[in-house]
Order: structure tokens, then C-alpha cells, then sequence
């Protein structure tokens, strides 16, 4: 137990000290004046954070539900198309033409065609959300429903197996690492698309708090809503890191695929 605290403790510490030197080389180079006015002390931002952290609370609500719906409705589509992909071979070029073609789709230039057809509320942002982060779930759930070892594909074969069978029996448990993978990818990605819709135009959110700040010239809370977008993406990172890490855990799994 104590060996483990260690290595945890060895492994946190050196890219902590880093981040607190950087900030404290920023402190002191705004106090010199040697950063533009857009850069504010780390202190400025810290102190904005207890004085507009009812404001933030109220933003963020409805940015973490559009995050969450968004990376929901993308992993149930991206789950649906992998398994009709990994289910009937012809299918899968069609899906994956259908998949790059929603990742190659400029999220900035269509979020005002979709402004039209379905408002600037919360169906909007969902709407992008799922977008940004359709690809990396699509990507490695058709990956893992791939990834069955071939004596067990051939039991399954002489057992007379469904295709429901196989994917919910045999392909699904091969997949859970890549699909973690594709997680992982896919939330920070999820976060982004809110932002941007969000963007485009919103009641309230974080991306709509920052603009504010932009058009009222003030730096700290700019740099406040960063980092609370990038606590978001941060967030959804470890919570699907740390349910890999349990999985592998409970199915005696050192790493994930890369």
C-alpha cells in the first residue's frame, strides 16, 4: 500500500511543481509588466473565481447536460453503425464513409445552417456536441467489435451463433478496451462542441459567459471560463480513464490497446 502511494505521489509531483512554477513565473512577469493586458496574474484569475462563482455554477449547468447528452446520443449512433458494421462486412465501408464524413464537416460553419432548422437552444448544442465527438467512438467501437479472437469467433461459429449473439457475447467484451479508448478521445471532443454551439448562441452556457467577458474586456473572467472548459474536458478524460482502469482491474488486464 505504501510502495503504491509512492509511485502515485512520483508520478504527480513532477508535472504539479511544473505547473506551479509556470504560475508563479506569470505572476511575476505580469507584476514586472512584461504580458500584454489580455494576460492577467494567475492570482486575478483565482480571484475572479470566488467572485463570479455563482455566475460560473449557473453557466456550466447546462454546458455539462449538453456535453453529457451529446457524447450519449454519439455513442449510441456510433454503437448502432459498429455493430451493423462488424454484422455485415459490405456494411462497414459505408459506415466509415458515413463516419469521416461527419468528422470532416466544419462544425463552425455548419452550427448556423442547423441554427435554422432547429434554434440556438439546447437541441443545438447537443446537436454539435454528438458531431465533434462522433468519430473517435465510431472509430474504436468498429475496432473492437473487430478485435475477437479467432478460436473463439470459430466456437461461436460451430455453436451456431446469431450475429446478436456474437456482438453482445463475443465482440462486446473484446471491445470494452477500445471503446474506453474512443472515451477517452471522444468527451474532450464532446466539450469542444458545446463550446461552439454555444458560440453561435445561447441563453446560457459557458461558451455564452466567455463571449460576455470577451465583449466587456475583462481578461480574468476570459481566462476563468478556460479553464473551467478545460476542468470540463479534463473531467470527462479521467471519469472514462478511471472506469478503464476498473475494468482492466476486474478482468485482470494490465493496459488498454493503444
Amino acid at each position: 500500500m505504501a510502495e503504491r502511494l509512492r509511485d502515485r505521489v512520483s508520478a504527480v509531483w513532477p508535472p504539479t511543481a511544473a505547473l506551479l512554477g509556470l504560475f508563479a513565473l506569470l505572476e511575476i512577469a505580469v507584476a514586472l509588466g512584461w504580458t500584454p493586458i489580455t494576460i492577467p496574474a494567475p492570482s486575478a484569475v483565482a480571484m475572479e473565481f470566488g467572485q463570479s462563482g455563482a455566475d460560473l455554477a449557473y453557466h456550466i449547468v447546462p454546458s455539462i447536460t449538453a456535453t453529457v447528452a451529446g457524447l450519449a446520443i454519439a455513442a449510441t449512433l456510433a454503437a448502432t453503425l459498429a455493430g451493423i458494421g462488424a454484422s455485415w462486412r459490405r456494411a462497414n465501408g459505408p459506415v466509415m464513409t458515413f463516419g469521416v464524413l461527419v468528422d470532416s464537416t466544419p462544425l463552425i460553419a455548419v452550427a448556423p445552417i442547423l441554427i435554422v432548422f432547429v434554434g440556438g437552444g439546447m437541441t443545438l448544442h447537443i446537436i454539435v456536441s454528438a458531431t465533434a465527438c462522433f468519430f473517435p467512438l465510431l472509430i474504436g467501437m468498429s475496432r473492437g467489435f473487430r478485435a475477437v479472437e479467432a478460436t473463439a469467433d470459430e466456437l461461436f461459429h460451430v455453436l451456431a451463433a446469431s450475429r446478436w449473439q456474437r456482438l453482445v457475447k463475443l465482440a462486446l467484451p473484446s471491445a470494452l478496451p477500445y471503446i474506453f479508448s474512443g472515451f477517452k478521445i471522444a468527451a474532450p471532443l464532446a466539450v469542444l462542441g458545446t463550446l461552439i454551439a454555444e458560440w453561435m448562441g445561447a441563453e446560457r452556457g459557458v461558451g455564452i459567459m466567455m463571449i460576455y467577458a470577451m465583449f466587456s474586456f475583462n481578461a480574468p473572467q476570459v481566462w476563468m471560463t478556460i479553464v473551467a472548459v478545460c476542468l470540463m474536458a479534463i473531467g470527462g478524460y479521467g471519469a472514462f480513464a478511471l472506469l478503464e482502469r476498473a475494468y482492466l482491474r476486474w478482468a485482470g488486464l494490465e493496459e488498454a490497446p493503444t
